[in-house]
């Protein structure tokens, strides 16, 4: 595990092996405990969430760029979202599960994330508006790779395909809890 501070923001990046070989997790074993004596290594850590490395940095075998134009369907914000990939060589697809309870913990992408909800419901709030958006099973929504968290009361389950994640990097970093 690691912690180290990049734009004033505190992230941990955590990584758990798998049982098979060559598979990552990310997520649910996610530990308090921190290598550093510094107490303000305070980032949020995930409770009842994994999300599982299902395919790991397969790169286009062409040059790809990507724009996507994001308008929430609830018309709580009025500006669109707007995630340009100037990078989106390559693609990690994973699966996250949340179990009855279950609390992501504030965190971030370092690329964007399509997520198709395949069971169950949960709540996601992001950073920039705080506003709590629901989706269910059969949902599928954009994620622009900004600070959030994606909560479920009863469980949930879903695919997530990440684009232009950098490829040392894992798709998934936990920061510094947020203020909503």
């Amino acid at each position: 595990m690691a912690t180290n501070a990049a734009g004033g923001i505190l992230r941990r990046t955590v990584l758990k092996a798998g049982a098979a070989a060559g598979v990552l997790a990310m997520g649910g074993a996610a530990s308090a405990a921190d290598d550093t004596d510094d107490e303000t290594n305070d980032v949020d850590e995930p409770d009842g969430f994994e999300v599982t490395v299902l395919g790991d940095h397969a790169p286009f075998v062409d040059d790809v760029t990507a724009t996507f134009e994001l308008t929430y369907a609830d018309g709580e914000t009025d500006e669109p979202t707007v995630v340009d990939l100037e990078d989106a060589s390559t693609v990690v697809v994973a699966e996250a599960t949340w179990e009855a309870g279950a609390r992501s913990g504030w965190h971030r992408h370092p690329g964007m994330s399509v997520v198709h909800m395949v069971e169950g419901e949960i709540e996601h709030t992001m950073e920039d508006d705080c506003i709590p958006r629901t989706y269910a099973a059969g949902d599928a929504w954009i994620d622009p790779g900004h600070v959030h968290r994606a909560d479920s009361e009863d469980g949930a389950f879903a695919y997530v395909t990440f684009l232009g994640i950098p490829e040392d990097e894992p798709p998934t970093e936990w920061v510094e809890p947020v203020d909503c």
